[in-house]
């Protein structure tokens, strides 16, 4: 009965090795998403959630390697409890606060809620309790190879997907946009003449709406927006298409509400106009470009300072 008991005990360790390694890698395929999610929190400016997201995943892998490997028993099983706890309370939290979303346990690959998620978690906690008591393996690497194995999912995630703030994507106005339409689009009677684009200090994003990335983009926006009260008058977006689309899925799907002011333009001229290339974010002062972002080149700071 005994063998059995080690058997079972051993297996749910792997088992739940193998889940923090999936969960961690999900994430990263979805890290873009992951980023946004932690950054909705109001918890981390919009860099720094570049930086935890993958920290996160990348300490979930570590977590789930060391249980697999199966050495240091007592000290990963602890902290296994420890972060379930942490997430769990977590997601208390997000479930207390009407957060009804998708917490990213498994990236966009399963759609968990909070409450499913703590429920979850409180399956794995009793998994890990017991898992207290497997025998770890006898072997005890060196203290060289316990630090390169440690390091090595951290150096990996920040390789295979570093963040944007520490690469360089800037955005040449004169290769993103066609100023010289721009110009007449927003000149007395252009066609985004009563967006008042040309007065004062504003930002106006160019979006498709079947863009995955302008949708990524739009959400930061609005969180950009919410949590710096900038004042929502001064963001204005452009999508391409007729004034009669229906933008309601681009909402749902960004999880955003129509708080800025719209306008359309052809599909034809919204492409000459970014050169095929979107989404487009522009810092214009009294209708003069002073800042060109795309998708990764987004800057909170840039963004909120110019526009407060």
């Amino acid at each position: 009965m005994k063998k059995w008991v080690e058997v079972v005990t051993f297996s749910l360790k792997m088992l739940l090795g193998i889940m923090f390694c999936t969960s961690s890698i999900l994430k990263l395929i979805d890290v873009d998403k992951f980023e946004l999610y932690v950054y909705s929190y109001d918890f981390f400016s919009l860099g720094l959630s570049y930086i935890v997201a993958r920290l996160c995943i990348a300490f979930e892998l570590l977590l789930g390697i060391g249980l697999i490997l199966n050495v240091f028993n007592k000290f990963f099983v602890r902290l296994s409890l420890l972060v379930l706890l942490g997430f769990t309370a977590f997601l208390a939290y997000a479930h207390f606060i009407g957060r009804g979303d998708n917490c990213h346990c498994f990236g966009e690959f399963l759609d968990f809620n909070p409450l499913q998620s703590i429920i979850k978690n409180i399956i794995c906690i009793g998994a890990v309790l017991c898992c207290m008591k497997v025998k770890p393996y006898k072997f005890v690497p060196k203290w060289y190879i316990v630090l390169l194995v440690a390091l090595a999912p951290f150096v990996a995630v920040f390789i295979i997907s570093p963040p944007d703030n520490m690469v360089s994507y800037s955005a040449n106005t004169k290769h993103q946009l066609n100023e010289e339409l721009f110009t007449e689009l927003i000149a007395e009677d252009g066609v985004l003449d009563t967006l008042g684009i040309a007065e004062g200090h504003k930002l106006v994003a160019f979006y498709s709406k079947g863009c995955g990335f302008c949708q990524m983009a739009a959400r930061k926006i609005f969180t950009m927006q919410r949590r710096n009260s900038v004042d929502a008058n001064n963001i204005i977006t452009v999508f391409a298409g007729d004034s009669g689309v229906d933008l309601s899925p681009f909402y749902e799907e960004t999880e955003t509400s129509p708080i800025f002011p719209t306008a359309f333009i052809s599909p034809e001229t919204f492409l000459n106009l970014t050169y095929g290339r979107f989404p487009l974010i522009l810092l214009l002062e009294d209708g003069k470009v002073q800042e060109a972002f795309m998708y990764r080149s987004i800057n909170e700071n840039i963004i909120v300072d110019f526009l407060k």
